[in-house]
């Protein structure tokens, strides 16, 4: 049997079609009469119609809606979905002693007065055993004893989980189907307990319907090295913007810009770069364009938007795909590289014990001093090996050595963590029977020098924070991300004697919580360094700064416990007036303190809320 792999057409939305189909079918009538669903492996895993995409699973025929956390889905969305559409779902017969092989087979088509045959439908599927590139399939037969597959998704593996809601494919069926009297055409999908299949508004041309100009934003890479880090420790972290873009459509494309745009929380845009090539040839596949200059993000509190936008001198026929996005925060007192576990994976192998790790690093600039108060994780685990109110785990912060190099490409392998120095550590059990499935736990730090809660930080330094499961819990499924692709190592596993550093996009949910070391002046400024008015505060608190020299400073607002709010680093300050807007605060007492190469002043205002 002979598998092509042809070019798709991949499309987060909708446009208009250039050419006109001459065959069409939106199973508004159900499942159309002749049409064949059958299991190859006589399990009975059989294609259904559905009457209702938003019914999950509550009619019969209908796939369940997959959007909880981890897969966060909704509910079919081809063109015509809501008058019906065809779907297989795996998931609803549950594990079987062999795979599934459930084949939707149409009638026969004569294409004898057709030099050239393309299949376009709207589907959506989920994967969850097997990667689709070679189990999800088109086939086409004159005798339906001979079949020719084609390839519907590339790159949909059970990593990424989910297509595009709808995923457009564009199939050239020419080699097999073209000047044929007696033509079949049949969804093939061999697999064993995965999400689902559907299938909707299909439709068959006699030319390509491919747009002719049709720019596309691939893969994009996460600027910056986490998704949320402290605004006292991100405008070092310097961004350069890099995305790749494909022509996807039918002819070159000229004067391709791509255009990189950061956004704050009132989409005003805080930065613009972009790049610009002559030509991209037709059919050209994921070219890397870089934008020329990098961008230090001096950002207050917030969360931010990254948008890459591609265009040419031509109008785009599928413009949805133009633009992609992703997101990062600046927080008080936190890093992560997630926004949220999706994902939950475990070593093929599993050895006791084992680690999941993510890196960090701290700014060389900031003047103040904080600690590694807690680690946040997320993990999950299948009922039949361990409850999940049964879970242990262990919690580690570490220091790179300075002999590691900025990538952590030189770690010894032999000697795994003889490339750290060990700095805290601490417990978590599980006991509550409430407790959240793949929810966020905490596991606070210890000093393991003093024994003290909390671990002192290095300015610039480097960290490994890491998250253990042994004996009974190391069954235990570990929370990931993959919304975001780094291009510099991120998240590493070690056990039994190796590590490894995972793909670029997979990320876990292991994050490090801060505070300031001390609310107490060590090297006291002068009480008139810094004013704090007005006293009470409501939603703003000014800082008037009035320093006897010029220099790099870093204001913090912190509760009494030294746990941060917000905080901001300058590179020179004297004598300014600065103005804090505060988050949601309840009423109490709050710490201002400015810290600068001569010491530090800390005073403490009121909050009182209207």
């Amino acid at each position: 049997m002979k598998i092509f792999f042809t070019t798709l057409t991949l499309l987060a939305g909708l446009a208009a079609n250039a050419q006109t189909p001459f065959w069409s079918e939106d199973f508004a009538n159900g499942i159309p009469a002749g049409w064949t669903s059958e299991d190859a492996s006589s399990q009975n895993a059989i294609w259904t119609w559905c009457n209702d995409p938003a019914s999950d699973d509550g009619d019969p025929g209908c796939p369940e809606i997959w959007e909880d956390g981890t897969n966060n889905q909704i509910p079919f969305q081809a063109t015509t979905a809501e008058n019906g559409f065809v779907t297989l779902d795996s998931d609803d017969y549950g594990e079987l002693p062999t795979d599934h092989i459930s084949e939707l087979t149409t009638t026969a088509f004569d294409f004898s007065n057709k030099s050239k045959v393309f299949l376009r439908f709207q589907n959506h599927l989920g994967t969850y055993t097997y990667d689709a590139d070679d189990k999800a399939l088109i086939r086409v037969s004159t005798d339906k004893i001979n079949w020719t597959s084609y390839q519907v998704f590339s790159g949909l593996t059970t990593t990424v989980r989910w297509s595009e809601n709808p995923f457009i494919a564009i199939v050239d069926i020419t080699p097999t189907a073209a000047s044929q009297t007696t033509v079949y055409i049949q969804w093939q999908w061999t697999g064993n307990y995965e999400y689902h299949w559907n299938i909707d508004d299909v439709e068959i041309y006699d030319e390509n319907p491919t747009a002719k100009h049709d720019l596309a934003v691939g893969d994009i890479f996460f600027p910056l090295s986490s998704f949320a880090t402290p605004a006292s420790e991100i405008k070092t972290d310097t961004c350069a913007f890099y995305a790749f873009v494909s022509n996807n459509g039918l002819v070159d494309q000229h004067n391709v810009k791509l255009k990189a745009i950061v956004l704050d929380e009132t989409e005003s845009v805080i930065f613009a770069d972009s790049v610009t090539i002559g030509t991209l040839p037709v059919g050209y596949k994921d070219s890397l364009m870089v934008t020329p200059n990098l961008w230090a993000p001096e950002v207050d509190l917030g969360l931010y938007t990254i948008q890459y936008e591609v265009s040419a001198d031509s109008t785009d026929g599928r413009i949805a795909d133009n633009v992609k996005a992703t997101t990062f925060a600046a927080t008080s007192d936190f890093f992560a590289k997630e926004d949220g576990a999706e994902q939950f994976y475990r070593p093929g192998t599993l050895t006791d014990p084992w680690y999941v790790m993510n890196y960090y690093r701290f700014s060389k600039s900031s003047q103040e001093k904080y600690m590694a108060t807690s680690i946040d994780f997320a993990h999950t685990t299948n009922a039949g090996e361990l409850a999940i109110t049964e879970v242990s785990a262990g919690g580690y912060l570490m220091r790179v050595n300075d002999d590691i190099d900025d990538n952590l490409n030189n770690l010894d392998d032999s000697d795994f963590f003889a490339s750290f120095e060990w700095l805290g550590l601490g417990d978590y059990v599980a006991n509550d029977s409430t407790i959240d499935d793949g929810g966020i736990r905490t596991i606070a730090l210890t000093d393991l020098n003093s024994g003290n809660p909390g671990v002192a930080l290095e300015t610039g330094g480097r960290y490994v924070v890491a998250i253990s499961y042994a004996g009974a819990s190391n069954v235990v499924f570990q929370g990931y991300n993959n919304d975001n692709k780094y291009f510099f190592t991120s998240t590493l596993q070690y056990g039994g004697g190796s590590f490894f550093t995972f793909g670029e996009d997979v990320n876990a949910v292991v994050r490090l919580n801060l505070s300031l070391v001390s609310t107490s002046d060590e090297v006291a400024l002068p009480t008139e360094a810094m004013q704090v008015f007005p006293n009470p505060a409501t939603d703003q608190v000014n800082l008037g700064v009035k320093l006897a020299e010029e220099g790099p400073a870093t204001v913090t607002i912190a509760d009494l416990s030294g746990r941060v709010i917000l905080t901001r680093e300058y590179d020179s300050l004297q004598q300014q007036v600065l103005n804090f807007k505060l988050p949601s605060l309840a009423s109490g007492i709050y710490l201002a303190r400015i810290a600068t190469e001569k010491g530090t002043l800390t005073k403490r205002f009121n909050v009182t809320k209207k």
